[in-house]
């Protein structure tokens, strides 16, 4: 199926959106120049779970989401993180692919289980995930809202300080769906621990530009590391 072997996306290193101001139109911007002839689509991210189809977006419109699905794996889907936990899907017994931008709001309130459901809504039924970079256990120090909202699950506790695995959480999401976790591959990489490699809003700051993961069309030729 021609369509499942070449929508596996990127999570592309930092060189791939070096010195753009991270938002939506800059990003475009970008992807248009590296993959001309595509239909990009990029998302007015608000850490919401607010999830759209590509096919109700007129041309040129930004709709305000964090999460898009798409049943036609030549459409570009991109997601933005500094940070945050990237999410890149797609169906093997269907022409489906979808992004997901998930920050702790946007998990608490179970953005990526709802990603998942409406492709197996169109029919999915075998999955494959790929869970990005993001902020690690090791780095993501985080106080009583997050862990009341996301609970303790993924909690680690050292130094008298509580630490939440974000990755884990959208991994929990994603089994919980139905997805086999034999289809998900999750990137244990740090974004804050990684500075040549990424942006991390926990590191640098407003300052910090965004990582960008890409699925659909010729994403997959762009630098980064492969989704699985």
């Amino acid at each position: 199926m021609y369509y499942y072997r070449t929508m596996r996306g990127i999570h592309c290193t930092r060189d791939v959106s070096e010195g753009l101001d991270g938002s939506p139109a800059s990003i475009a911007g970008r992807l248009t120049d590296l993959l001309p002839g595509s239909r990009i689509y990029c998302l007015n991210q608000v850490h919401g779970d607010g999830i759209v189809f590509a096919e109700d977006i007129s041309p040129g419109a930004v709709p305000e989401a964090d999460g898009i699905i798409s049943c036609n794996p030549e459409d570009v889907l991109c997601i933005r993180t500094a940070d945050c936990v990237p999410v890149l899907l797609r169906s093997e017994d269907m022409p489906v692919i979808a992004a997901v931008h998930a920050g702790w709001r946007g998990l608490a309130m179970g953005i990526v289980k709802k990603a998942v459901e409406r492709m197996q809504a169109l029919g999915a039924t075998v999955i494959h995930v790929s869970i990005g970079p993001s902020i690690g256990a090791c780095c993501y120090e985080v106080g009583s809202d997050v862990l009341d909202a996301l609970g303790r699950e993924t909690l680690q506790y050292r130094n008298h300080a509580c630490y939440i695995d974000l990755q884990g959480v959208a991994l929990s999401q994603v089994c919980g769906a139905g997805v086999d976790r034999r289809r998900v591959h999750v990137v244990r990489l740090c974004t804050s621990c990684n500075p040549g490699e990424f942006f991390s809003y926990r590191r640098d700051g407003a300052a910090a530009g965004r990582n960008i993961s890409v699925i659909g069309g010729k994403s997959w030729l762009l630098p980064g590391l492969q989704a699985g």
